[in-house]
């Protein structure tokens, strides 16, 4: 009923890549974290071929800082020797992942920073550290505008001076979607584009097209998704109305 290029399709679900590629083509986007030490535990080869049979052109990594892999550390920490710990911990996840596909073909995704009795430490999502971790290893930047969304209204920062200050030089991929708080008030993405999240996309949209930031290879509208974490808010009228809204912005 609508057109789009492509597909964005999870790492966990064979079957589901399969039928999309039915529709039209796919790539894949993968769970890896950097910063916690769990790249041991990952089917390389799985990744590989899934990356193969999609023709996905960047394999995709989350910067992380989680609290409870830094008991001891304050999430608003400013003490340089835990900046640095943190810092090497990531860059030495990320030296796994590039030893396997080059740090040219690696992305690094910025993610939530929500603050005090949240699970994510603020030096990871400060864009002079991404900024550093990017230029540092090589990789490009998949600049997630939600997660900086939700990010800025939680630590009091001004949304587009803080994309400002990312490594936007090295921008590959993008992802747009709606911010909107639960019943509890904590902030959520993957939900529908309201008029502050467009008005966002259209000012990033417009970086992009005047030359400031780097061209992306993809714009990808993650609204809802598949498994029981995403099928609430899955709507497909939402899709039908917003997927040519952003379709349009781009072409």
């Amino acid at each position: 009923m609508i057109e789009i290029d492509m597909f964005k399709c999870p790492d966990f679900s064979k079957e589901l890549i399969y039928r999309a590629e039915q529709l039209r083509p796919c790539y894949v986007h993968f769970g890896l974290n950097a910063g916690n030490c769990k790249l041991n535990k990952v089917d390389w080869e799985k990744i590989e071929a899934l990356r193969k049979y999609t023709a996905t052109p960047f394999v995709n990594v989350h910067a992380v800082a989680y609290v409870k892999d830094y008991p001891e550390v304050d999430i608003f920490t400013t003490n340089p020797s835990e900046i640095n710990q943190i810092v090497q911990a990531t860059l030495d996840d990320l030296g796994v992942v590039i030893d396997r596909f080059g740090a040219e073909n690696i992305i690094i995704e910025n993610v939530i920073c929500r603050g005090i009795n949240e699970n994510m430490l603020k030096p990871i999502i400060d864009p002079e550290i991404l900024s550093k971790i990017v230029k540092e290893t090589g990789c490009g930047l998949l600049l997630d505008t939600a997660h900086a969304q939700m990010t800025s209204k939680c630590l009091g920062l001004n949304v587009r001076e803080y994309i400002s200050s990312l490594p936007l030089d090295r921008l590959k991929e993008l992802h747009i979607t709606g911010v909107q708080p639960d019943q509890k008030g904590r902030l959520r993405d993957s939900m529908p584009m309201s008029e502050e999240d467009w008005e966002l996309a259209k000012w990033v949209i417009q970086q992009i097209k005047t030359g400031y930031c780097q061209e992306p290879w993809i714009t990808s509208l993650e609204y809802g998704g598949v498994g029981p974490k995403f099928e609430w808010r899955t709507d497909e009228e939402v899709l039908a109305k917003q997927v040519p809204v952003l379709f349009d912005l781009i072409k």
